[in-house]
């Protein structure tokens, strides 16, 4: 019995000793590991949506009232951007029952198929193959460039958009180029570059280990963001074509957000009809992971 304790002790040890290690020599992989491991634990898998990859939450039961909801990330970003909402975390309501949630990885993008065409409306185009055949409505939910793909799905999808949820979203003419300076960092990240995004993206940015950045910018870089960039086109602004999304639409803005700032919001409320503004101060322009109870919210609140 006394061998057994001292061998189950000493394979603890092993395992905090492994773990301490491998986060401080690993701490990015490490990190996006426990991610992983949290999302599989609290029953979320890793599912086929027709051409893309997705992590599905499925609250649903069979034969019984089903909503599903679709999100959506932005360039150099994952569908691992959106865990803490799918699991009701860092301050997020957990979905409730009833709701299907389906956070894809646009293509190219960790195990999605690349794409042929990375233009904003061609990659539109993509997302609609991989929901229709799941639902025939969904709430869309889109954080910067993922915000500019759902708006053009609203647009052209209207009866499978009922909903519409843009966060901090890219896809408005901008005289200043503040998207476009924030596109050409991420088509060709460095880490000193990334260190300057960091702290323009979040409202209260938090420290990172210097051995995560190397692993970081190479995450990135295995993501088709210079295909992006050289595939962005002036007539895919939605400034003419707001007025034409007919779902629901919450614009919801992390009021400290230095990469798209929050006069953007104002003007996509003015576009979409019907439209309104949440203005979360000191958040960034990631709140699904600065401030996720506000993404919660807004997708599951009352009056959602």
């Amino acid at each position: 019995m006394k061998r057994a304790l001292v061998a189950g002790l000493l394979g603890v040890l092993f395992a905090v000793a492994a773990f301490a290690a491998a986060t401080a020599f690993a701490p990015f992989q490490t990190h996006m590991a426990l991610r992983r491991l949290a999302l599989r634990l609290g029953g979320v898998h890793r599912v086929a949506a027709g051409p893309l990859l997705a992590y599905e939450r499925n609250a649903c039961r069979p034969g019984a009232p089903c909503r599903c909801v679709a999100l959506v990330h932005g360039m150099g970003d994952s569908a691992m951007t959106w865990d803490k909402t799918m699991l009701g975390r860092g301050g997020a309501t957990p979905p409730p029952e009833g709701t299907l949630i389906l956070a894809v990885d646009m293509p190219g993008t960790d195990g999605s198929a690349p794409a042929a065409d990375y233009g904003i409306r061609a990659q539109a185009r993509t997302l609609r193959a991989a929901l229709e055949p799941r639902c025939a409505e969904w709430t869309v939910a889109g954080n910067s460039l993922g915000g500019w793909i759902s708006g053009w799905l609203a647009v052209d999808w209207p009866q499978g958009v009922r909903r519409l949820v843009l966060v901090n979203a890219a896809g408005l003419s901008d005289p200043s180029e503040h998207a476009l300076a924030a596109a050409k960092v991420l088509a060709d990240p460095t880490i000193p570059a990334m260190k300057a995004f960091n702290a323009k993206a979040y409202g209260r940015p938090r420290p990172v280990p210097e051995r995560a950045w190397a692993a970081a910018v190479a995450s990135i870089r295995a993501r088709p963001t210079r295909a992006i960039l050289e595939a962005l086109r002036l007539e895919d602004v939605l400034d003419g074509r707001l007025k034409d999304v007919k779902a629901g639409t919450v614009i919801l803005w992390g009021g400290a957000d230095g990469v798209l700032p929050a006069e953007f919001a104002e003007r996509f409320r003015k576009g979409v009809r019907g439209s309104r503004v949440e203005l979360v101060p000191g958040c960034g322009h990631l709140p699904q992971q600065e401030c996720p109870e506000s993404v919660s919210r807004a997708l599951f609140g009352a009056g959602s």
